[in-house]
C-alpha cells in the first residue's frame, strides 16, 4: 500500500469552558497506541482520507474528545476538520451537509440531541458515507456507535450514594439537557440503584442543562427552599461542581455530591473534599475509537456496531491515578 503523509488541518471553531456530557466507560484509561487500533502505518488509509467532526458544543469534557479525534486522525494520515455545533441541531445539521458537499469520507458526530439524528444519518446514507457517533447515542441509529453506558454510570452514582447514606436520606438530581439520552440514562441508573434502601428518598429532580451556572442556581433554589439532602447526584461533573460550590458557600457539610466525566475541575474538588465521587468518562478514547471505526468502515473493514468505553469509580482513595491519566491525555 502506498503511504501517504496528509496534513492534519482542524477546524475547531469555539472551545468554551463549559464542561460536557458523557457516556460509558469502565476501563480504557490509557491511550490506545496506534499499532493496536490501526495495526500501525500498514493499515493507513489509501488516498487523501477526509472526516468531518462536529460536535455538540465544545466544553472541558469534549476537549478530550478532540484531543482523541485529532491523535487518531494524525496516527492514520487522515485530514479532520472539526466543528462546534453550539447545542444546535439545526447547526449540526447544516455543518454535516457542509462537509459532505465538501466531499469527506466520512462523518463523526458528537449528536446535539439524540432524537434529531435521522436527517444526518439519511444524508450520510445518500451521500454513501460511512455515519459514526460517539459518546451519545443516535435514536435514529448509525454505523458504528462509540461510547459507554450511561445506566451504568447513574448506577455507579446510587451505587456509592446507598453505600455512604446506609441511615437513608434526601437527594436531589441535577439534570443534563432533557432531549440527550444520556440525561434519561443516567438519572435513571442511579434511582433504580438507590432504590434498594427505602430510606433514601429522591425529593426533587432539576433540569441545569450540563451547566455550572445553572447547576448553582438550582442549589440555591433548593436551599432558599429549606431543603435538606444527604446527596446530590449530578448527570456530569460541571453541574457537580457547581452545587459543590454553593453548599461550601453557604456553610452546608456533609452532602454527598457525585459527578460524571472526571473533569479536572472535579479531580481537584475531590481531593480537596469538596466533591465525594465522580464517574471517569474516557473522552480521548470515544473520540480516538471514533475516528479509527470510520477508517476502518472507509476501507471496508469489518467492524461491531457497538464500541464500548467503558466507565470507572473515582474518589478520593484513587483520584491521584485519574488526575495523572488527565494531565497525561
Amino acid at each position: 500500500m502506498k503511504k501517504i503523509i496528509v496534513g492534519l488541518f482542524i477546524g475547531v471553531m469555539v472551545v468554551s469552558s463549559l464542561a460536557g456530557c458523557g457516556n460509558k466507560q469502565e476501563g480504557g484509561t490509557d491511550s490506545v497506541p496506534a499499532e493496536e487500533t490501526s495495526e500501525g502505518n500498514e493499515n493507513e488509509p489509501d488516498g487523501n482520507v477526509e472526516i468531518g467532526f462536529t460536535a455538540d458544543y465544545l466544553s472541558d469534557f469534549m476537549a478530550n474528545v478532540v484531543k482523541g479525534v485529532e491523535t487518531a486522525a494524525s496516527d492514520n494520515g487522515a485530514k479532520i476538520t472539526i466543528q462546534d455545533a453550539e447545542f444546535d441541531t439545526a447547526k449540526q445539521l447544516q455543518q454535516v451537509e457542509n462537509f459532505i458537499n465538501a466531499g469527506v469520507d466520512a462523518i463523526v458526530i458528537k449528536p446535539v440531541d439524540s432524537d434529531a439524528c435521522k436527517p444526518i444519518k439519511e444524508a450520510c446514507a445518500e451521500a454513501n458515507i460511512p455515519f459514526v457517533v460517539v459518546n451519545s447515542e443516535s435514536n435514529a441509529g448509525c454505523d458504528v456507535y462509540v461510547g459507554s453506558d450511561n445506566a451504568y454510570a447513574g448506577q455507579m452514582q446510587g451505587d456509592f450514594v446507598v453505600e455512604n447514606l446506609s441511615d437513608g436520606g434526601k437527594v436531589g438530581i441535577l439534570m443534563g439537557e432533557l432531549m440527550v439520552q444520556a440525561t434519561t440514562d443516567r438519572t435513571e441508573g442511579a434511582k433504580e440503584a438507590m432504590a434498594v434502601n427505602d430510606k433514601i428518598e429522591v425529593v426533587s429532580e432539576q433540569d441545569a442543562g450540563w451547566m455550572r451556572d445553572a447547576a448553582m442556581k438550582k442549589m440555591e433554589n433548593w436551599l432558599n427552599a429549606g431543603m435538606d439532602f444527604g446527596a446530590v447526584i449530578a448527570n456530569n461533573d460541571e453541574m457537580a461542581i457547581g452545587a459543590a460550590k454553593i453548599l461550601k458557600e453557604n456553610g452546608v457539610e456533609d452532602v454527598l455530591v457525585c459527578g460524571v466525566d472526571a473533569t479536572s475541575d472535579a479531580l481537584e474538588m475531590i481531593k480537596s473534599g469538596d466533591m465525594s465521587m465522580t464517574v471517569f468518562q474516557d473522552g480521548y478514547q470515544q473520540g480516538y475509537q471514533g475516528v479509527v471505526s470510520a477508517i476502518k468502515l472507509i476501507n471496508g473493514e469489518e467492524i461491531e456496531e457497538y464500541v464500548d468505553v467503558p466507565f470507572e469509580v473515582v474518589t478520593a482513595e484513587n483520584v491521584d491515578k485519574y488526575i495523572e491519566i488527565i494531565s497525561g491525555q
